[in-house]
């Protein structure tokens, strides 16, 4: 995505001209090497009922803390409706997989380790995000709307990616789970945030682009972790 979007002059092309779907599109190219791995992942997780409970659970505990950031850096004044909305959204999608992982473990789960695939790597996933995307912005305050919005679009890139990788795995296994509803709230996300940034002056698709080349490994860190946590020792030293 950087040597794409560095391409880019603003002599010609200025930076806020640049659409969401132009990076979107590069993060999608970016990511593509990713695709079979996912998909052999997703495969293997719906292979028992046991594994892919524990799987959603993960989403809703994932879900469930990027709730709780925006709860705690964009609290009082500044919580303004479309923050609220997205906190509303970010915990409806928690619940919403909470309560299918429980409908196919067939008893309640919490979020502890026996119930779930790899929470720490999870946590450590959004601990190395933001700080990566508070280093990328460091002329910002802490908890500024600036940073939750960068820190908010990327990992909607993400979702939006992975939940419709998923959503196609579902469809090929004929479960009854669907994730359209879902995405579609994702994708209006994106679309939201990139609006506030752009209204903000703070829409800087180069720099944008380099907080993406983070996440994008990081997030390979994230899928090792969660690929060892339902493959065979075995099968992963081979």
């Amino acid at each position: 995505m950087q040597q794409s979007l560095d391409a880019v002059s603003p002599d010609t092309v200025p930076l806020e001209a640049v659409p969401l779907e132009t990076v979107r599109g590069m993060f999608e190219t970016d990511n593509a090497p990713l695709v079979p791995r996912v998909r052999a992942f997703l495969s293997n997780v719906l292979r028992t009922p046991l594994s892919h409970a524990r799987f959603m659970n993960e989403l809703s505990l994932m879900e469930h803390m990027g709730s709780n950031k925006i709860m705690a850096t964009q609290h009082g004044p500044g919580m303004d409706l479309p923050t609220l909305k997205h906190l509303a959204e970010e915990a409806r999608h928690a619940f919403f997989f909470k309560r299918q992982a429980e409908a196919v473990a067939r008893r309640p789960l919490d979020y502890v380790q026996a119930d779930l695939l790899s929470p720490a790597a999870g946590r450590l996933y959004f601990q190395k995000l933001d700080i990566g995307v508070e280093q990328a912005l460091a002329g910002e305050p802490p908890r500024s709307k600036v940073l939750y919005l960068h820190v908010s679009l990327i990992v909607e890139f993400r979702a939006v990616w992975f939940y419709h990788l998923y959503e196609t795995a579902l469809r090929q296994t004929g479960s009854r789970i669907s994730l359209k509803s879902l995405l579609a709230e994702e994708q209006g996300h994106l679309g939201d945030m990139a609006d506030r940034l752009k209204a903000l002056g703070a829409w800087d698709p180069v720099r944008l682009g380099r907080m993406c080349a983070l996440e994008t490994a990081l997030f390979g860190t994230l899928l090792g972790r969660l690929e060892r946590a339902v493959t065979p020792p075995a099968a992963v030293a081979a």
